[in-house]
């Protein structure tokens, strides 16, 4: 696959094998490199040193070999060295190009459906085996379209395998997992997308070593000369392609085994880190672009509807049709009189363990801090998936969108009709307020079409100037949108989405107010931060609420409004606590709390575990409203969730997916092998109770897959009610 070759050369009658040796040797040599380079950057190269990680880079070795086998398979099968001019070059050249097609084809649907592989690859040999037989003499010194050909496919694969390794690095290094097929779902928004990679990661210095690389490899191409096929009589040159042909076979199935070496392999009983420190992101995205979804599982629906109609307290229904339902009315249990207002603040990316509230030793948010101590502070508060656009939907409708990531729940025009709670504040004015567009995730449509007559406010709304792909900074976000509800109607509802703790970490110049502080690296790893700029994003944070809420207080209408606070996600960056796999509690455990100066005087810590699956059912309650619902939320100052309430938790970003549920110390993980575990949260380390404790191991299976399967079920099964119960008088 040589980018340049201007004439052949009499070589050693093995040059073309030896060739493509040295190529890949090279190859494979960047492959390592880039894996200790993962392993120095994320963690540490002593952490290879270990049974794990030495376990990790013999699989990682072997996944290596199978993209090197990958890459050189096409070259050894195809390229030829050209003796004589062929009788049609042109048709010989198309015959080349389309058996190169075919095999990025065999590569790319193979990866992900071995049935359908199985006819690209039929189809490419039969390609090759034309070449064979009609244009065995067109090479790269007969012909100058050659060279380009394979020039053309030195410098694709190069540029594939420099962007997944650049995109890899910015994946793990923003929510800790490598690089998969979910990054296609930032396509969906690309503009947003590519102005946040702009101002979040030194693109420029990518593009450069991107740059030195392809030259590098320019320039070891040419040097690179005579590709005379091997001089050996007629039977032992078959016998010789043969045997490299299989070779290569063998390289790319991975192991002594029926099966071939599949990427879960890599975590087999391993430490998180080491696991994925053995994957090639390569082949990981060619393997996972492609979501594997499997619909409504209506056996597995009706196999859990006993234990979630327990769990809910109501017992087992239908509705007309015969299907599966969870209807019920959730019996309200008022904190407040009247109708007050009601406003919701999303807090973007913040785990608990990084605020004040849990002690961090830096407490980046102290006014957070304050607030918590005169609200109903949720201390076991868990997020069920690392997704602000996911999160917003099981805010909105109490259903975990667990569908595909290319087609979020949101984005889907099939799901946008949903029940929600939000229209038993009838009489009030409702507003979505959020510094960028209301067109990300096709959030737009979730609010608009399912909360009739709310007011958006968005980009070009405001006064305040655009700070970066986000919008305007969160600090403007909140003051001028307290500025507009000062014009509304009473009573209203206003759901802000805030940004700004987020990469790129803006900090707006014309905030005079907001002075950075600068740490030592130590002192900030030590707190969860991974640089100062986070750490003083996470504090102007703080600051904005603090400046949102001192202009409320000098309002009248202040003691009659109702503020619910809590963050969309956590973060996984600067955590060192690896636990629980693919849905590690530091990402789930997020601050939530309802503040309520003219009503709740004293603020209390509340133990019921919940989610944001429960936000609207407990305001509604507080609120002294009735509500239908047919989802998976509930009321969280209902006591008997005091003990037996629990928090659904699904990766979003892996595939296939992880889940699992909490309930008091318990946390059941199903695993996408089949295999369950369950752990005490209280313990330091990870160890199985599964076996010790079967009847607990069982009841918590029985509800993850509960909430997985009616998660899919109910997003087609949460229609619009009939009505919603008249406001009490």
């Amino acid at each position: 696959m040589p980018a340049s070759i201007d004439q052949p050369h009499t070589e050693l009658p093995h040059s073309k094998l030896r060739n493509l040796i040295s190529l890949a040797v090279a190859l494979l040599a960047f492959l390592e490199l880039a894996r200790l380079a993962f392993v120095w950057k994320f963690d540490s190269l002593a952490a290879l040193l270990t049974p794990d990680g030495r376990s990790s880079l013999y699989i990682g070795l072997k996944f290596d070999l199978r993209l090197v086998a990958i890459v050189f398979a096409a070259p050894w099968l195809l390229l030829q060295a050209g003796r004589t001019p062929p009788k049609h070059p042109l048709l010989a050249a198309w015959l080349l190009i389309v058996t190169l097609l075919v095999y990025f084809g065999v590569i790319a649907v193979g990866m992900v459906d071995d049935n359908a592989g199985r006819y690209w690859l039929i189809t490419f040999l039969l390609l090759v085996g034309l070449n064979q037989s009609y244009f065995r003499d067109y090479g790269l010194a007969s012909d100058a379209r050659a060279r380009w050909i394979w020039a053309a496919y030195a410098m694709l694969v190069a540029v594939f395998l420099c962007a997944a390794y650049a995109t890899d690095f910015g994946s793990y290094s923003y929510n800790r997992v490598r690089l998969n097929g979910t990054v296609l779902g930032f396509l969906s928004n690309p503009q947003i997308s590519a102005q946040m990679v702009w101002q979040s990661y030194p693109v420029v210095r990518g593009a450069v070593v991107v740059v030195a690389l392809l030259a590098l490899l320019t320039w070891g191409l040419r040097r690179l000369h005579g590709w005379c096929p091997l001089r050996l009589a007629t039977r032992s040159r078959w016998v010789a392609h043969f045997a490299v042909s299989i070779f290569l076979v063998l390289l790319m199935w991975g192991k002594q085994s029926f099966y071939p070496l599949r990427w879960a392999e890599a975590f087999d009983g391993r430490e998180r880190f080491t696991a994925q420190a053995a994957l090639n992101p390569a082949l990981q995205f060619l393997e996972t672009r492609v979501s594997h979804e499997i619909g409504t599982d209506l056996p597995m629906v009706r196999n859990t509807h006993q234990a979630l109609a327990d769990y809910f307290g109501i017992p087992k229904i239908f509705d007309a049709h015969g299907e599966p339902s969870l209807l019920r009315t959730i019996t309200p249990r008022p904190l407040v009189t009247g109708k007050p207002n009601v406003v919701f603040i999303q807090i973007e990316g913040l785990s608990a363990y990084k605020t004040s509230m849990l002690g961090n030793r830096l407490s980046p948010t102290p006014f957070l801090q304050q607030l918590a101590d005169k609200s109903l502070y949720f201390e076991n508060f868990f997020v069920v998936m690392e997704n602000t656009g996911r999160s917003m939907f099981a805010t909105l409708f109490g259903i975990p969108d667990v569908s595909s990531i290319e087609w979020t729940a949101s984005r889907n025009p099939l799901l946008v009709d949903q029940n929600c709670l939000l229209n038993a504040l009838d009489g009030y004015d409702k507003y979505y307020l959020l510094g960028g567009s209301a067109n990300w995730a096709q959030i737009r449509a979730a609010f608009t079409n399912n909360v009739p007559g709310v007011t958006v406010f968005e980009e070009g709304s405001y006064r305040a100037p655009i700070v970066d792909v986000w919008g305007i900074s969160d600090a403007d976000l909140l003051v001028e949108g307290g500025e507009k509800l000062r014009a509304a109607k009473h009573p209203y509802f206003a759901y802000f989405q805030t940004s700004g703790n987020h990469p790129p970490f803006t900090i707006p110049a014309h905030l005079r107010d907001f002075k950075t502080e600068e740490r030592p690296l130590p002192e900030l790893a030590a707190a969860g931060f991974v640089g100062n700029d986070e750490y003083n994003a996470v504090r102007l944070m703080d600051y904005s609420l603090k400046k949102f809420f001192a202009a409320q207080e000098q309002l009248p209408e202040h003691l009659n409004t109702v503020y619910v606070l809590w963050a969309d996600h956590g973060i996984a960056r600067g955590n060192t606590d690896s636990r629980f796999a693919g849905v590690p509690l530091f990402i789930q455990h997020i601050p939530a709390m309802i503040y309520a100066p003219g009503f709740i005087k004293l603020g209390r810590r509340v133990a019921t575990i919940g989610s944001q699956l429960d936000i609207l059912p407990t305001v509604m309650s507080l609120l002294g409203r009735s509500t239908r619902t047919q989802t998976l939320g509930k009321d969280l100052l209902d006591p008997r969730y005091a003990t037996h309430g629990g928090a659904f938790t699904f990766s979003a970003w892996q595939r296939p997916p992880v889940f699992g549920f909490i309930q008091g110390q318990n946390y059941l993980i199903r695993n996408p092998d089949g295999r369950s575990y369950l752990y005490n949260m209280l313990e330091p380390q990870e160890h199985d109770h599964s076996a010790e404790q079967p009847q607990k191991a069982h009841e918590l299976l029985q509800l993850a897959q509960g909430f997985n399967a009616w998660s899919r079920y109910l997003m087609e099964h949460n229609k619009p009610l009939a009505s919603q119960p008249a406001a009490p008088q």
